[in-house]
């Protein structure tokens, strides 16, 4: 509530400190497990800004089949991103959000599917750390090479002719980004290899290129057989 419902007089959060984020509704103080906010009683998430771009991410998920792991999109302040320490949590800046006219849906969707690209991989620790994931991606533990303020296109379907070792540009910036960005094209494309091949030849791409679509692909059938398993 904006107002204090029995004297009228405008209200103050003074208990930020004691929650995890902000509601992106009425910017009072909310966790992040928190389906409805406590001061104004909407969506605590902000997920219902995101609809029309959450339906399309998680019909591609379908369509993909990727295993459920469990994630929770929130609309928060600062930059879009995922902590390593919280790995089911993914941020949405709500910057964009607000700027909607500098954002097309496509492109907010591909911002969520690359978040949950790293979402995924920290969630599965073990496989990042693998030999196989080290031959296709590089090491994880390797340094950033620093801040990049380069604009990224999300939006973007097809994959860019440079590099040459990498689907886009911003993959080759950091192994972590290199997944996500891997991850992102082939939910996107809907898990087409044969399509992505096509594409990797007429762009002159190298192997390693498809070698990322193929270490991807094989990882998921495997965690769909260990579901398969368990029931």
């Amino acid at each position: 509530m904006d107002y204090c419902p029995w004297c009228g007089r405008r209200q103050y959060w003074r208990f930020d400190s004691e929650y995890e984020g902000e509601c992106p509704h009425c910017h009072g103080g909310a966790n992040d497990l928190m389906d409805h906010c406590p001061w104004c009683g909407r969506d605590a998430t902000g997920q219902d800004l995101l609809q029309p771009a959450l339906r399309r991410v998680r019909a591609l998920l379908r369509k993909v089949r990727v295993p459920d792991w469990g994630f929770r999109i929130l609309v928060r302040p600062g930059i879009s991103g995922v902590d390593p320490r919280y790995p089911k949590i993914v941020e949405i800046e709500r910057r964009l959000i607000e700027k909607r006219d500098q954002v097309s849906w496509p492109g907010m969707t591909g911002l969520i599917i690359h978040e949950l690209g790293h979402s995924f991989l920290y969630h599965h620790w073990r496989f990042a750390k693998s030999r196989r994931f080290r031959r296709a991606f590089g090491d994880v533990d390797k340094a950033y090479r620093g801040v990049d303020e380069s604009w990224v296109s999300f939006r973007k379907r097809n994959l860019s002719h440079t590099p040459v070792n990498h689907v886009t540009a911003y993959a080759s910036k950091h192994p972590l980004e290199d997944f996500a960005e891997t991850f992102r094209f082939y939910v996107i494309r809907r898990g087409r290899l044969k399509d992505l091949l096509a594409e990797i030849g007429r762009k002159g791409k190298g192997v390693i290129v498809y070698e990322k679509f193929l270490t991807l692909h094989d990882y998921l059938q495997e965690l769909r057989q260990r579901a398969r398993e368990k029931r």
